[in-house]
């Protein structure tokens, strides 16, 4: 489950250097083309970046919150106390899908695109890869549920409970990167408030 954690980090690691790569150095003297289409700025010309303190907050919550829910869980099951570990598994699950939800409406309202620029293109990605791990984390949270209700978790035999709650720790530090430099940093926020 290591290994496979940090072959994810990894996706994500790409996904940060193309955005970086391009934030960093809109103006890039190598890159031509890449000033002429970005304007030298960051985000460039004509885009509406989304703004970080409103949906992208209310997500950052809701995700931080989870991880609180998933630790409850486990920590009940360590206890032996087998109604602590459902509902903490009900609540981050609950949580998951609320993310999932916010995360869906936060798409169809942006103003801008996939397509047509690399803005819309790193942005849609690596929220995207995220969303697909949440959504990933969720389904695999819902099999221990199924599991934590046939009794199949005991205190010293639980693995698959453990694993789903180390995805679930990596899913939420992803976030706050994500949050940290593409919500806030990446919207041109430090630049809105000089103004």
């Amino acid at each position: 489950m290591i290994l496979f954690i940090i072959s994810e980090v990894m996706f994500f690691v790409a996904w940060f250097w193309a955005y970086f790569d391009t934030a960093l150095f809109p103006a890039d003297t190598r890159q031509v083309i890449r000033d002429q289409v970005l304007g030298g700025e960051w985000p460039p010309k004509g885009i509406e970046a989304l703004h970080p303190w409103q949906l992208p907050l209310l997500n950052t919550l809701i995700l931080l919150t989870s991880s609180l829910t998933v630790t409850w869980a486990n920590n009940a099951l360590l206890k032996n106390n087998r109604e602590g570990l459902k509902l903490g598994l009900i609540c981050t699950i609950v949580l998951g899908l609320l993310f999932t939800c916010i995360q869906t409406f936060e798409y169809m309202h942006a103003h801008f695109a996939f397509k047509g620029h690399i803005y819309g293109a790193t942005f849609f990605m690596a929220t995207g890869f995220h969303g697909a791990h949440v959504i990933i984390g969720t389904i695999f949270l819902i099999v221990c549920l199924g599991r934590a209700f046939a009794g199949q978790f005991k205190p010293d035999q639980h693995l698959g409970l453990e694993f789903a709650g180390w995805y679930w720790h990596f899913v939420d530090v992803v976030w706050l990167f994500l949050f940290a430099w593409i919500y806030v940093w990446g919207s041109g926020f430090e630049t809105r408030l000089l103004q």
